[in-house]
């Protein structure tokens, strides 16, 4: 059926583009939300490792105030370290830093950190002025080399989340691409569907069109032939099968009228032959009188008159009414002999078949 084909390709239409248009907001929704992290990360990252070479820098600033003193008070040392300690920690949390070129770096960093913290331990513990001083100078050793791992890392972080963002960006550019390129091809489709469908649709409607004027214009012969095995066949199916019973009603009134005609005709000529010879003889018995002469040619034109009308019954081809007076309908027996209704046919009130 054609409504079936149709309620498939339309839904099907339907369908992909509620698939499509699902599958590129959870797309969206993906980049985005990895831009997101990336960039909180980035943030992150930027911000600890500045506190970081921030408490390296006061580290060795307690380092030189402690070189130049001589009481050694290592309370603020140690608070120091240990927020070193711990940013370090938060560094490590992120995937940036953990995976890929930045992970040995990290763990050089890690490492340099905990020899820097022995240092300062030793530094706590020495009782010689000696090694006191050399575990101080070790200790500003190594917290150079940890700005300098610092820096790596926040160099190779920033490089690191520049990369990914850029693939994110080429993503999205990639993914716009594929969602415009969708759209194009479901739109292009879709118009496809409408002009397939117009088509399968307005060609039988105007078939049927054609039919129905057909019909209303007493060509009862015409048939109307549709394929598809749809509703617009079976509509074509029943229209010709109305045509068919039309004809066939309309050829037997035409036969019941033409035998009519050919009684009546047989009956009153039989009786319009009696009525001639009458005629005859009152003529010879009128003795020349014009008036008898008139009134004989009158009757004998009424009589004509009357043949011609049984004759034309025997030739109806067609039932064509007319007004005789108001409410009441007769036969027009001259449109009614006609094949063919004449180019000013009167409207349908006037020319019915009942």
């Amino acid at each position: 059926m054609l409504r079936k084909k149709l309620l498939i390709v339309f839904g099907s239409l339907i369908g992909l583009l509620v698939v499509m248009a699902v599958w590129a907001v959870a797309a969206l929704q993906g980049v985005l939300r990895d831009l997101d992290n990336i960039s909180a990360q980035a943030s992150a990252i930027v911000e600890q490792t500045s506190g970081l070479n921030a408490a390296v820098t006061d580290i060795e600033a307690e380092l030189y105030r402690l070189q130049s003193a001589k009481a050694r008070h290592l309370d603020t040392l140690i608070h120091q370290v240990q927020t070193a300690q711990g940013l370090t920690e938060k560094i490590g949390e992120h995937d940036v830093v953990r995976q890929g070129d930045l992970a040995p770096v990290y763990k050089k960093l890690q490492v340099d950190l905990e020899a820097f913290t022995a240092s300062v331990t030793l530094l706590g513990t020495a009782q010689d002025a000696a090694l006191v001083l050399r575990y101080n100078v070790q200790a500003l050793e190594q917290a150079v080399a940890l700005h300098g791992g610092v820096a790596r890392i926040d160099r190779g972080a920033r490089d690191r989340v520049r990369g990914e963002q850029e693939d994110l960006a080429a993503r999205f550019r990639w993914l716009v691409l594929g969602m415009t390129v969708g759209c194009l091809v479901l739109v292009n489709t879709a118009i496809l569907s409408l002009l397939w469908a117009a088509g399968r649709v307005l060609k039988p409607v105007d078939q049927l069109v054609e039919a129905t004027r057909q019909l209303r214009q007493e060509h009862f012969d015409h048939r109307t032939h549709l394929d598809g095995g749809d509703e617009f066949s079976e509509l074509a199916e029943a229209y010709n099968s109305l045509a068919e019973r039309v004809q066939r009603h309309e050829k037997q009134r035409m036969e019941v009228i033409s035998q009519m005609g050919l009684t009546l005709n047989h009956d009153l000529n039989n009786a319009l032959a009696v009525v001639e010879l009458q005629l005859q003889m009152l003529g010879q018995r009128s003795g020349g009188d014009d008036k008898v002469k008139l009134c004989l040619r009158q009757i004998r034109e009424n009589l004509n008159r009357m043949t011609a009308t049984l004759e034309s019954l025997k030739h109806i081809k067609r039932i064509v009414l007319t007004d005789y007076i108001a409410g009441v309908k007769m036969l027009d027996l001259h449109r009614s002999t006609q094949i063919e209704p004449p180019a000013s046919s009167p409207a349908p009130e006037e020319a019915d078949t009942p």
